[in-house]
This record gives structure tokens, sequence and C-alpha cells, in this order.
């Protein structure tokens, strides 16, 4: 099934609680109203979750007369453009950790599959419940967060290079680090262009974008907690306010000031 490019319908729905965003080891969630995002890439793979009705995933994203599969659930690969057409009812992204098997387990978990997205998975209803609860019924964060992980089933990848393993690992610990590619494959005993494939194989995106993504992860919690941009920006380690800005466009389709991050409930370390 397939919906034309206009909006989904509105529900009038209202959150129970502020817009909602938590870093969770090395994920990210976000629940609230949809961003009206434009077309963008994540440096890690997405799930996307409709809480009260479907929102749509453009086959095209480049394509203005695209059309847009309707689901409740949809995973997107990493580094992959995207585009999504929402109405004015609460959404969740959880944003993946690179560093389990988070992905791997929800590719065997979907119906039906795109060759730029995955949908409807088969352990969807039980995820909505669990996310609906934090947006409409006021539910601690700490009470779903647990079901939620078992339901994705996240565990340290047991197959991946520890090499790899060892730097995204140092990536997110270090965020503001100058952690460059020749650095981390000197330190795993790497040629460079073995290293970058290698870290490509068991992430889905360059290095570069990797990194990136630690970075704004770290951004993002600075500036929940009252930084101002440009000190949240370069503590953890963007050159300048601007380059922040224009990274966060880039990595999810609005700016940071759209964000209205000191409306969100408290950005959170789990």
């Amino acid at each position: 099934m397939s919906i034309a490019s206009p909006a989904l319908s509105e529900t009038g729905y209202a959150l129970h609680t502020r817009p909602f965003m938590r870093l969770w080891g090395a994920r990210a969630v976000y629940v609230g109203h949809a961003l009206g995002l434009s077309a963008h890439r994540n440096a890690v793979g997405v799930l996307v979750i409709g809480l009260e009705e479907s929102f749509g995933v453009a086959y095209d994203p480049l394509d203005p007369a695209s059309e847009y599969r309707a689901c409740r659930t949809a995973v997107i690969m990493p580094n992959t453009l995207h585009h999504l057409r929402t109405s004015k009812s609460p959404i969740a992204f959880i944003y993946l950790d690179a560093l389990s098997t988070d992905l791997r387990n929800l590719l065997l978990a979907w119906r039906g599959r795109d060759p730029r997205f995955g949908y409807e998975l088969a352990n969807e209803d039980r995820i909505i419940d669990l996310l609906r609860a934090v947006a409409s019924d006021g539910a601690a964060w700490r009470d779903v967060r647990e079901p939620l992980g078992r339901l994705l089933d996240s565990r340290p990848i047991g197959s991946a290079d520890p090499r790899i393993t060892k730097a995204l690992t140092r990536l997110n610990a270090e965020p503001s680090a100058s952690l460059g590619l020749t650095a981390l494959a000197t330190d795993a005993r790497l040629s460079p262009s073995r290293f970058q494939h290698l870290f490509k194989e068991a992430t889905g995106v360059l290095l570069r974008r990797y990194r990136t993504w630690c970075r704004m992860s770290a951004a993002l919690r600075h500036a929940s907690e009252g930084a101002s941009l440009t000190d949240a920006a370069h503590s953890a380690g963007f050159s300048s306010s601007a380059h922040f800005s224009a990274a966060f466009r880039d990595m999810f389709g609005l700016a940071p000031s759209d964000l209205k991050l000191r409306s969100i409930e408290r950005v959170a370390v789990d």
C-alpha cells in the first residue's frame, strides 16, 4: 500500500508531556511532535514509530512527485537519504546503537522491504505501546527503557572486528578528541584503507560521518543542560557554532534552533 504526497490527516492528539529526548547509551531517543524534517541522511540506523497513526516514507526523496509508503514503523539504514511525511500527531525516533546488534535484529524483524527502508516490524504493536505511554500517559522513562531494550534485543556485537569495536567505543567516549583515520588505524594496527573498509562494514558509514554523530550527541547534551549553542558546539569538538549548525541540518534535516532544546524535557544520559 502507498499513499500520495499530500500530508496525512491530523488527529488533534495532544502530548501529555513536553517532547522528550534521551541519550540512551550510544543511542538517542526522541518522542514528541513530528519536526517537519527535510530530506536528509543519518550517520546511524533510525527506527521511526508513528504513535497514533501512520506516517509516510518517500520511495524517492529527490522526486517531489514521489509516492510515500504508509507505515507505523520503519527502519532507515545508515547514510540513506530519506524523507518522511507526517501529521502533527506524535512520533518517535530511535537512533540506533552502532555498538550493538540493534540494527541487525530489526532487519530480521520487518515484514516489508524497500531498497531505502524496511517497514512493519513484527513487534511494532509492543514498541508503539511502550513509547505511547511516555508520550501520552506520563510513564517514566526508567519504566520503559528495560522492556524497550529487550524488544530491540541489543547485545554487544560478537562477530564485529574487536579493533573496530574499540574504535567505536573510543569515539563515543571522546567525542571532542581529534581522532582521525590515521590515528585510529594506527591504534588498530591496520592500514587506513583497511580500517576504513572494516569501519564502514560494521557501521554502514564512513568514519568522518560517525564521528560527527558522536559529537552531535555530546553537543545536544551540553545545550540541553544550559550551554549556549556556541559553547556546546566547541565542547563537543566542532570548530564553530556555524559548523555545528550546518552539520546538524545535514544530519537531522532542520536547524538546531528549530528543535528548541530548552523546551524539551531535559536530555540526559542513561
